[in-house]
């Protein structure tokens, strides 16, 4: 392991050579030797000694004191101040320096070596916080994001990014007269201090909301935060991330998915008025089958989404019917097997109507779906069980409840009580119980009414 290197400043010959005996006996090597301030200060440049032991009365216009403070400002090198006395002016200049330590002549061994290496640890411990804040200082520097560390309303620091963010300089920033929530839109101050009032603290949290740039823009920023502690101060350091064009982004979504939802209900109008014209009798009924499904999921606690999803469903659920012939769909008497098979095609002929179409929610296959039956005796593929959509189950049991109640022309309406003895006659064969009991909660506990 390589020896430390020491430079001796000291304007006394018997002293240096004491000092270099008893840094030989402790492990050092002495690299040099100076008896001035000037002199000290080139070989420094010249060795960049490890530590430096500095006499402090010195011959010369410069006393060790000034040369310590020329050192420590241009090359960082550690300072150990060899002294036999000195008054309190004295030492209070040398304090300024920020010395690492003193060697109080006459010294002992055991004191130059505990002094030095105290000083060696201290600097190194320096050094790697020097290194860490410098990589530290860089990712802020240089970050895309703003950031910035306040006491109390005002700014202590700011990056380059929180600059070009407000378009304010740091000079302006970080006056002690700027007040940060200056630049904060004023309706959104009273948002952010009544969020943190709950929170029970005084900083931003994560949370956004709008400034004001210095050229009068409003930006929009989503803000994360935190405390720190300096010098038993409270301060607080925050990241402010431009979402401006996110959030206009958003907003252009949200606007085009409504124009988009909008077109879906009038082509879903136009299909169910198509059907309605060819069969008189079937009108109202699929607006009525879809507004019974939709309180039924409403019921069992869907989402919101799926619930539009079931309404839009039961509106065209019998759209499949438009490849009947008129004459079967209004027949007042039952039909034939054939006429039979013919209806059961409906909900293939739907599925494959609507299946091309990108709705938001599996319209064509609720569609496909609506008469399978658990047990799996239903049409048009046997499906049994979980195999068939949640939200095709619901629309059965609206369906039936609905043509039950209403008149058809081979026959009057049989009421609602005898649809609902239906289902629940075949409940957990034909029909999902969990569907069933809300459906008979709508209507026997909260007293709901068919449209």
């Amino acid at each position: 392991m390589k020896k430390k290197q020491i430079l001796i400043v000291e304007d006394e010959r018997i002293v240096v050579d004491d000092i270099k005996i008893s840094l030989g006996r402790l492990g050092y090597d002495v690299c040099g030797t100076a008896d001035s301030g000037l002199e000290a200060i080139k070989k420094a440049k010249e060795m960049r000694p490890d530590i430096i032991l500095m006499d402090i009365v010195l011959k010369g216009k410069m006393d060790g004191i000034e040369a310590a403070q020329e050192i420590r400002t241009s090359l960082d090198i550690p300072v150990i101040y060899l002294t036999a006395y000195a008054d309190t002016k004295t030492l209070a200049r040398a304090k300024v320096t920020e010395p690492f330590g003193y060697i109080l002549k006459p010294f002992e061994d055991r004191d130059v070596h505990s002094t030095i290496e105290m000083s060696l640890y201290r600097s190194k411990m320096r050094n790697l916080l020097k290194e860490s804040e410098m990589k530290y200082r860089g990712v802020v520097e240089n970050a895309h994001d703003a950031i910035y560390i306040k006491t109390s309303n005002s700014l202590q620091y700011v990056n380059p990014a929180f600059e070009s963010l407000t378009g304010f300089k740091k000079k302006e920033l970080c006056r002690e007269e700027f007040n940060f929530w200056d630049i904060v839109y004023p309706d959104d101050i009273k948002i952010i201090k009544g969020k943190a009032k709950i929170r029970g603290t005084k900083e931003l949290g994560c949370t956004e909301f709008r400034i004001k740039s210095k050229n009068k823009r409003v930006k929009i920023v989503e803000a994360n935060t935190v405390n720190l502690w300096k010098d038993g101060e409270e301060n607080e350091m925050g990241i402010l991330r431009d979402i401006t064009r996110r959030k206009k982004a958003e907003e252009k979504l949200k606007k085009s998915l409504e124009m988009l939802q909008h077109t879906f209900v009038k082509t879903i109008d136009a299909l169910v008025s198509t059907l309605e014209r060819r069969d008189p009798f079937a009108a109202g009924h699929q607006k009525r089958v879809a507004h019974l499904a939709c309180e039924i999921a409403g019921e069992m606690g869907l989402s919101k989404g799926r619930i539009h999803g079931i309404r839009m469903a039961g509106s065209v659920h019998d759209i499949g019917k438009i490849q009947i012939p008129t004459e079967i769909l209004i027949k007042p008497e039952h039909l034939s097997d054939i006429e039979l098979i013919m209806i059961k095609m409906h909900p293939q002929v739907g599925y494959d109507i609507l299946k091309e179409i990108e709705f938001p929610y599996p319209v064509a296959r609720i569609i496909l779906q609506h008469h399978e039956r658990i047990d799996g005796s239903g049409y048009p593929e046997g499906l049994s069980g979980d195999k068939i959509l949640l939200e095709a189950r619901i629309l059965a049991v609206a369906d039936v409840i609905e043509a039950m109640s209403s008149h058809r022309p081979y026959r009057p309406s049989l009421g609602v009580s005898s649809a609902l003895e239906e289902v629940k006659k075949y409940k957990g064969r034909f029909y999902e119980p969990d569907v069933v009991d809300a459906c008979f909660r709508l209507f026997y506990e909260k007293k709901i009414k068919l449209l």
